[in-house]
């Protein structure tokens, strides 16, 4: 009896241990089926993280934004835009897309707004290759006081079933004169000073001590800096005397500032250094006078 006591708790033992075990292989299992449907659900999501599209094949989407840069070009600094000056929406600028990339077969288009294009960028679909989109507003050859025009470009790829969201910088493509006197200068020139900047289209605005505007102009062109002044009158039956000085030209670099500021030395020699944002200032003598000992007002 005691032997088949043993053999009978033996074999509920083994029973027992055979049971844990399936058990235990069926709750792996489950565990794996359940990792598995885990890294499913994790990959639909990297996909769309990735923003996969539904489209046509071999074609992609795009959608754009511009960030328009306040700022003009600066060796040693940035040099913020002259206050007052427009700034568009990035919405509002005109896109162009172009592509030679053999693969895409595009022809090319214009919109006349980016914010036009976004408003169909999901039916709007790209054979997958290389693009170029540009960006503009305004008019470069629309010149005068707060007529900015800004341009930006840049290269992207199109992928088959993906949105593409491209952002494009804009900057300042025209540049920016302004004529200032020193006190020097309209202490010794007393009477005033009637000056005209001729831009490379040929419009014309005048410039005097109590105007010094900041005029947009087209770049790549050369401008014209000319002027006279009065001098003191030497007495009272006697005009003062008027000086015209040597014209200064200059062909304007894009995105550039350059204030021409007239100066009178000590040494009775007139000049007007040109301070050009992103470059070393430029000096060039205009004149030359003679001066009486306390003539020139530092």
């Amino acid at each position: 009896m005691v032997i088949n006591g043993c053999l009978l708790i033996i074999s509920e033992f083994q029973l027992y241990n055979k049971v844990k075990n399936l058990i235990v292989m069926k709750m792996k299992k489950l565990l794996f089926i359940s990792l598995a449907a885990m890294l499913a659900v994790a990959c639909s999501k990297s996909d769309d993280e990735a923003t996969m599209v539904n489209c046509p094949d071999g074609t992609g989407i795009v959608s754009f934004g511009v960030a328009p840069s306040l700022e003009v070009e600066g060796t040693r600094a940035q040099v913020a835009l002259p206050e007052g000056t427009t700034v568009p929406n990035g919405a509002d600028f005109a896109l162009a897309i172009t592509s030679t990339d053999p693969k895409t077969a595009y022809a090319g288009e214009s919109w006349n707004s980016v914010a036009s294009f976004n408003e169909n960028y999901k039916k709007t679909y790209f054979t997958a290759g290389m693009y170029d989109a540009t960006v503009t507003w305004g008019n470069p050859s629309e010149e005068g006081e707060n007529k900015p025009f800004f341009k930006g470009d840049v290269s992207f790829n199109v992928n088959a079933r993906q949105l593409v969201e491209v952002t494009i910088p804009a900057k300042l493509a025209n540049s920016i004169v302004k004529v200032e006197f020193t006190d020097a200068f309209k202490g010794y020139f007393e009477n005033g000073a009637a000056f005209t900047i001729t831009s490379g289209n040929g419009n014309e605005w005048a410039v005097d001590y109590d105007s010094t505007p900041y005029i947009f102009v087209e770049s790549g062109k050369e401008v014209v800096i000319a002027g006279e002044a009065i001098k003191q009158k030497p007495s009272a039956t006697v005009d003062a005397p008027v000086v015209k000085f040597d014209d200064v030209k200059k062909t304007l670099a894009a995105c550039t500032m350059y204030t021409y500021k007239y100066d009178v030395s000590t040494a009775g020699k007139v000049s007007v250094a040109i301070e050009i944002t992103n470059e070393p200032t430029e000096y060039i003598e205009v004149g030359t006078e003679e001066l009486n000992d306390d003539a020139v007002i530092e």
